[in-house]
């Protein structure tokens, strides 16, 4: 045994120690099981981690829906997540609606449109049938039957006066143009369908290549000599009717409610055709109904009566002038209104458009503008008539720059201004300080140019010259060769008082020095010796007698003229009564420095 081990172990190299059987056996049971454990551990840890279990059934999920659908026709499936998609469709309406109008705006349009061109044809076509019945004896009996009955008046008119046979009927796969079921009315012979539903299909296929029109707008009457066809197109399948006449207008709506059964009742087989026919032959029920046969009685044919029509035509044009006239007028007013707003001063209007039914207005506005819809309810429009959009600014216009003047300097009463070209004009009178502001403020305004004040005056001046005026008006009298004043004179005294202190107070004021001159006057009776004296005495006495009421001897300056300096001519009584006596001149000059 050592010299086998000895071979085993060559010269050189370390001999392992040998292992118990319990090492060996454990070394053995790790071969054995350990990756079934790391395997199982793997699979615990892939269920245990959410995260990496949905990234298992991400990987597959898709494949494993579309064996589904494949298994049982997406019955099963659409059950069960219908309810899941509803909820979810719905809090997500509730949540961000914009979204789901983003995503249906491409289809609701040409939806909406289909829906109301077709509301207005058919209202039209069965206007356009009472219209010629309704002002006839025929017509009294059917609105009498329309009454009892319960129906409306244009149903009436469409039972008694359409004649129309229903002649064949087409259930036709819209992919692919193959005949699904085909009914004919059984007095008539049989027509090839396939060849009339290729027809059709070619049809449908050259008005999108050759006229670009949408994949919701095909075709949905086609016409003959004799013989009408009417389709209605669904989403998987499409029934032509061949009919022969004029069928009412209602015909219509019962072709798209077969439509939808069809698409209800055989939605799956549709959408999976693959040229078998045979599921749709059930369809024949939903079909039949179509094959209408409608005959007029003889005897309800009457004769149209002129008169009727014209009378009809003739409510028709005036409701049509009136309609016209009206319009019109609104229109006008309109126009009247968007040239007078662009007239406006401190508004600007940069477009008007007309959006559901209301006028917006874009523009600019100053705040001391006018208001707009003041003038809109002037012109007899609404204020629900139009939306205003003015942006704030200031305008340079001379009215409003007029206008924000006013405001900012509150001009006195006295004072009027007016610009022009941005110049600003001043005139009147005011305090020397309203003054002083208007020359330091005004060039800080938006919109002055240039101010001309040369015709603004100070008022403390004004009021100095109105003063002197009125003393210089004032004449005292005297009786002849006396220095005594006539009585009554009270009231003159009094008037000059009250100038001569307003003088002295307004020449302070403005730094000015008054001087009063009490000048003394004779006629020419008598020798110049005497007059002149006398002049001077009946200065003085003036002169004294207001220096009692108050006035400041320092303000006058009595002096004595005589007959040189007369107040009138001596040729009448009149002139040598007016130069016996006494006036005033009013001397304003620079106070001293």
């Amino acid at each position: 045994m050592a010299e086998q081990a000895q071979r085993r172990a060559p010269l050189g190299q370390p001999q392992e120690t040998p292992k118990n059987d319990s090492q060996q056996l454990e070394e053995l049971r790790h071969l054995i099981v350990a990756p079934e454990q790391e395997g199982i551990a793997e699979i615990s840890h892939r269920l245990d981690n959410l995260e990496r279990r949905a990234e298992d059934v991400s990987s597959v999920v898709v494949e494993a829906i579309q064996m589904r659908r494949d298994h049982d026709g997406g019955g099963a499936l659409a059950a069960a997540l219908g309810p899941t998609i509803e909820d979810t469709l719905r809090d997500s309406v509730r949540k961000h609606p914009h979204v789901i109008a983003d995503a249906l705006f491409p289809v609701m349009g040409p939806a909406i449109r289909k829906s109301i061109t077709e509301t207005l044809r058919s209202m039209l076509e069965s206007f356009n049938e009472a219209l010629e019945h309704s002002l006839s004896w025929r017509g009294i009996k059917w609105r009498l039957e329309a009454v009892r009955t319960g129906k409306s008046f244009a149903e009436i008119v469409v039972m008694h006066s359409l004649l129309y046979q229903v002649e064949e009927v087409f259930l036709i796969h819209r992919k692919t143009g193959l005949v699904l079921n085909h009914l004919t009315e059984p007095s008539l012979p049989e027509r090839d369908a396939d060849m009339l539903a290729g027809m059709l299909s070619a049809i449908q296929q050259l008005s999108h290549d050759r006229f670009n029109t949408a994949e919701g707008d095909a075709i949905q009457k086609w016409e003959m000599p004799e013989l009408d066809g009417w389709l209605e197109v669904g989403p998987h399948a499409v029934i032509a009717v061949v009919i022969r006449g004029h069928a009412p207008v209602d015909y219509r709506l019962r072709m798209k409610k077969a439509l939808e059964e069809i698409h209800e009742r055989f939605g799956a087989a549709l959408e999976s055709f693959a040229g078998d026919a045979g599921p749709f032959r059930a369809a024949e029920s939903v079909l039949a109904p179509l094959l209408e046969k409608q005959m007029m009685d003889e005897q309800v044919r009457v004769k149209k009566k002129p008169y009727a029509l014209m009378t009809a035509a003739g409510v028709g044009l005036t409701a049509l002038i009136v309609w016209v006239a009206y319009i019109s007028l609104r229109v006008h007013q309109w126009s009247q209104f968007e040239d007078a707003l662009r007239q406006q001063s401190g508004i600007v209007v940069t477009s008007v458009t007309k959006e559901g039914g209301r006028y917006q207005v874009r523009g600019f506005r100053d705040p001391l503008a006018p208001d707009p819809k003041t003038l809109l309810t002037k012109l007899g429009l609404t204020q629900e008539n139009a939306d205003f959009q003015l942006v704030p600014f200031y305008s340079m216009d001379d009215e409003i720059v007029l206008r924000r003047i006013k405001v900012l300097l509150k001009p006195p009463a006295g004072v009027t201004l007016s610009m022009k070209d941005g110049v600003l004009s001043a005139e009147g009178a005011a305090s020397p300080q309203w003054i002083a502001r208007l020359r330091d403020r005004a060039q800080w305004i938006a919109g002055v140019r240039e101010l001309d004040d040369a015709k603004l005056q100070d008022a403390n001046v004004l009021a100095l010259k109105d003063a002197k005026s009125s003393v210089e008006s004032i004449v005292f009298l005297f009786p002849v060769g006396s220095s005594t004043l006539v009585s009554g004179q009270d009231q003159k005294f009094a008037q000059a008082e009250k100038s001569i202190r307003e003088i002295v107070a307004q020449a302070i004021a403005l730094n000015e020095n008054a001087q009063i001159e009490v000048v003394g006057h004779t006629d020419k009776t008598g020798i110049e010796t005497t007059n002149l004296p006398l002049s001077k005495q009946r200065a003085d006495q003036v002169t004294l007698a207001l220096i009692r009421g108050g006035v400041k001897p320092s303000s006058f300056r009595p002096r004595g003229v005589g007959t040189l300096q007369p107040v009138r001519t001596d040729d009448s009584d009149e002139g040598r009564q007016l130069n016996r006596s006494v006036t005033f001149q009013v001397d304003i000059s620079p106070a001293a420095p």
